[in-house]
């Protein structure tokens, strides 16, 4: 399936791109710039009563740029360079509702991963569900504008975003297919492979990779693939026996965990769950294994020339969430040498996986009766764990880092399920 949509822009045009976005099945959004206001709500109908209200305070919206560098599309379908990481600051995310299945419905699809991730000024996000709906809209944003495109409808359950640059990968369901959709250059694509279905994708600015299930059973053999942006289809590079799964991505290598070594070879979080973190180098197709004691699993690529995962060592069932230690190391270098970057406690679901970006690495604690926190620490271990400020009394729910911005999503007592913008 193929589609391609707009970028939102001002009013002035908004009829005529309304038109235009009906004709592609996309559906488009008018977001104003809000100078005098923080925290915007991302719900429907909000822009309207928020004009309202900056005109009572003697505010007035900014205008925005029509030109083409500041639409997510180029202002017609055409491939645009991202907004510079300088055009927003993290406010820009503040208040920005979320959905989350694994938080509101502890729906099993996506172990790990957020219902939302950033690059630069670049925000996707899956929207809080409109009355009725079970999921929410995939959106993209401009911090720098607050220009708003609609990527995927809430009937498609879109989930597990990643960005990249200016592409933009998720999970969503097709006829009761689970698929992975890709967009770069304002085309929005299914990506094709030798596999009954697939999932859990990541990007890198110039591919995508992603778990392929060989068969129909969600229990079944699966293989990790490489789609490289504008081949006909997503390519194979590991294959073993059992499951192979919960793959990243940087410019260099892919990493993922090879549970060919577990009794029954795939994930299902029962008390014999084993797995080994795999490197593959893109560029010689070479494949090392990380071996260490314990159990390893969910590498996450990002710092730099290092390598990111969780392990259980003595602690069962293994996978699980509640206790595990974050491991990093020198790609480079043998598994042996990595290092516990933290030993982190998660009482009760959701989980969500730590953030690997740039120099630092961050996480949230959320031990037994205590409250949740934000901790981050130098992806080379050159100085202690420390907890971010500001984020007291507030369910946390993981963070996905651009180079300057980390958001996560909190929740106060009894309140909405919104995002938090943190410098970094």
């Amino acid at each position: 399936m193929k589609g391609s949509g707009s970028g939102a822009l001002n009013t002035s045009r908004l009829d005529e791109e309304r038109q235009r976005g009906r004709a592609a099945g996309t559906t488009v959004f008018p977001i104003f710039p809000r100078p005098c206001h923080r925290g915007p709500s991302s719900r429907r109908g909000w822009s309207g009563r928020l004009a309202l209200a900056l005109l009572v305070a003697g505010c007035s919206p900014a205008v925005v740029d029509e030109s083409p560098g500041h639409l997510p599309d180029g202002g017609g379908g055409a491939p645009t360079a991202p907004p510079s990481p300088a055009a927003c600051d993290a406010s820009a995310a503040d208040g920005v509702a979320v959905f989350a299945s694994t938080v509101d419905t502890g729906d099993p699809r996506a172990p790990g991963a957020p219902a939302y991730a950033i690059d630069g000024c670049w925000l996707a996000y899956v929207a809080a569900p409109a009355a009725g709906d079970v999921s929410g809209e995939l959106k993209l944003r401009d911090l720098g504008t607050g220009e708003e495109l609609l990527l995927a409808p809430a009937a498609e359950a879109p989930r597990r975003p990643a960005l990249a640059g200016d592409v933009v990968v998720w999970e969503a369901t097709d006829n009761g297919t689970r698929v992975v959709r890709v967009r770069r250059g304002g085309q929005t694509e299914t990506i094709p492979g030798p596999f009954d279905h697939a999932g859990e994708p990541r990007a890198q600015g110039d591919a995508v990779v992603l778990t392929g299930w060989l068969t129909a059973d969600e229990a079944g053999d699966t293989d990790v693939f490489l789609y490289e942006i504008g081949q006909a289809e997503a390519v194979r590079i590991a294959s073993s026996p059992g499951q192979q799964r919960f793959p990243d991505i940087s410019a260099t290598h892919v990493a993922f965990a090879d549970f060919s070594e577990d009794p029954d070879g795939r994930f299902d979080q029962d008390e014999s769950d084993l797995a080994d973190i795999v490197v593959h180098d893109r560029r010689t197709g070479r494949a090392t294994r990380r071996s260490r004691e314990g159990k390893q699993a969910f590498p996450m690529l990002g710092a730099g020339e290092r390598v990111a995962y969780l392990e259980w060592d003595g602690i069962h069932p293994e996978p699980k969430f509640e206790l595990f230690d974050l491991v990093i190391g020198d790609i480079a270098a043998p598994g042996s040498g990595d290092a516990v970057a933290a030993s982190i406690e998660l009482e009760g679901a959701p989980y969500v996986l730590p953030a690997v970006r740039g120099e630092l690495v961050e996480w949230v604690e959320r031990p037994s009766g205590g409250e949740a926190s934000l901790r981050r620490r130098p992806a080379d271990l050159s100085a202690p764990a420390a907890e971010v400020p500001g984020l007291a009394g507030l369910e946390l729910f993981g963070p996905s880092a651009s180079a300057t911005i980390t958001v996560l999503a909190a929740r106060s007592p009894g309140g909405e399920l919104e995002l938090r913008g943190i410098a970094r």
